[in-house]
């Protein structure tokens, strides 16, 4: 049999592998991962009544890929929705918390009198917003920065209070740093086709009513016992497979040597699922000038740091999915998760679960040990939710290198990247430092290379 390796068990991997299976049940796939475990940065723990989520805690709709692998699993049934009375998001601004007003579809208003009552935004932010109605498409480019983009469209104010927290905030990086063509190309697809975004989803939310079923209006989706369960169910559905953990693949020498921390393999084709800075590490013996180009992908490190507590008395209403920050304000957190507001089952009843999100751009603050992480985090939602009692929980994920950024020119980086792979070698990547960061883009991506990897092996 011929024999295909896949370094890197998260959901890249691991569905990479499913569908490879799935299409050439002829091949010998072996999976490998440095850790302990399978899933990469998907992990869930059960602690004390509380479900925590070290990484991903759900996965969305508009994009269909991740939905496709549940439906190929079988257990597309077992999802389940945010909670349909808390999926208000709050913004964090001058130092109040501000719900986003309902209406708000990824920047653009699509509701007039929400938008009017709202003291999220001033005046002149309103109604430069508004403007987006009446302004021309943008001329043609290459590629054009989030901020940039939202900027033109709807205002500076559109920028600092929704682009920047919450789009940007999905890579923990700034707006004007994003590729507009690698992290939201359907705004810029809006554009050309509507003219303006406003119109465009309006178009898009009246078409969308018809087809609305149970759950209709949540765009995420997640499990009952969480995320963990996908991985689990990937695992359970390729008995064929072969997967080690705690073998790491340290380089690839010439066409058929994989060289670990363990042994010497001899695949006929190896699919490189791991995150830029490891696959140039893999790949320099073999090729120094693709090894480079692959390396000037930045990634930035990350932290999420869990919190329970029991009977909680906030100052705030706890009626929502969490909050995030606008630009300019000075805080030590990103953004903040109400769990067991956001889903169902994550904390005990009356219990409350919160998950603050470090680093990224502030990488900084991940110098701090575990301890004083923590610390910090409870200090700010005391501050900002007016919650003085200590936690009964605690929980630290740390993701070193692990959050790539998408910045201008990103699409012809990866092109260009492509290009310098020799195909004589069969060496294929995926990840979320490519093609799409997220469960769907990942999954999206990696049926695309068990394809490749199927016709060319």
């Amino acid at each position: 049999m011929k024999k295909v390796l896949v370094a890197g068990a998260g959901i890249s991997g691991l569905a990479t592998a499913f569908y490879l299976g799935r299409q050439r049940p002829d091949l010998a796939i072996t999976v490998l991962d440095p850790r302990d475990r399978l899933g990469g940065v998907i992990t869930t723990q059960v602690r004390d009544g509380f479900l925590i989520e070290g990484g991903p805690d759900s996965f969305v709709l508009i994009k269909p890929w991740g939905l496709q692998l549940c439906r190929d699993l079988g257990i597309e049934k077992r999802l389940i929705p945010t909670d349909p009375a808390n999926r208000k998001v709050y913004i964090l601004a001058r130092r109040g918390l501000e719900p986003l007003p309902p209406g708000v579809m990824l920047t653009a208003p699509t509701k007039l009198l929400p938008l009017l009552r709202s003291r999220l935004f001033s005046w002149p932010g309103k109604i430069r917003m508004g403007m987006d109605l009446l302004l021309p498409r943008g001329k043609e480019q290459e590629d054009e920065s989030l901020g940039s983009f939202v900027r033109r469209r709807l205002g500076q104010e559109a920028v600092d209070k929704i682009a920047e927290p919450i789009l940007a905030g999905i890579f923990l990086s700034e707006a004007d740093r994003l590729s507009l063509r690698s992290t939201f190309p359907r705004l810029l697809e809006m554009e050309r086709e509507h003219r303006s975004l406003i119109l465009a989803f309006r178009r898009q939310a009246s078409g969308a009513k018809s087809h609305a079923g149970a759950g209709a209006g949540s765009p995420f989706r997640t499990f009952a016992g969480g995320m963990a369960e996908l991985i689990d169910c990937l695992r359970d559905a390729m008995p064929q497979v072969e997967f080690r953990t705690g073998v790491r693949v340290e380089r690839i020498e010439g066409p058929r040597k994989v060289i670990t921390n363990r042994e010497v393999l001899e695949p006929d084709a190896v699919v490189l699922a791991m995150p830029p800075p490891d696959c140039a590490g893999v790949l320099r013996g073999l090729s120094p000038a693709l090894a480079e180009k692959i390396a000037r992908i930045t990634t930035l490190s990350t932290a999420t740091v869990s919190l329970g507590y029991r009977r909680p008395a906030a100052r705030v209403a706890l009626d929502a999915t969490g909050f995030v920050i606008a630009r300019g304000e000075s805080r030590r957190i990103l953004a903040c998760t109400w769990s067991s507001r956001k889903f169902p089952g994550r904390a005990p009843d009356g219990d409350l679960l919160l998950r603050c999100f470090l680093g990224g751009k502030n990488g900084a603050i991940l110098q701090n040990d575990d301890s004083a992480l923590v610390r910090i985090a409870r200090e700010e939602v005391a501050d900002l939710m007016g919650m003085p009692d200590p936690p009964v929980l605690s929980a630290v994920y740390r993701w070193p290198l692990a959050n790539p950024i998408y910045e201008v020119g990103h699409e012809a980086r990866v092109r260009e990247i492509e290009s310098m792979l020799d195909p004589a070698l069969n060496i294929h990547l995926t990840g979320s430092g490519f093609r799409g960061i997220g469960i769907p883009d990942c999954v999206g991506d990696a049926m695309r290379v068990a394809a490749e990897v199927a016709r060319r092996t």
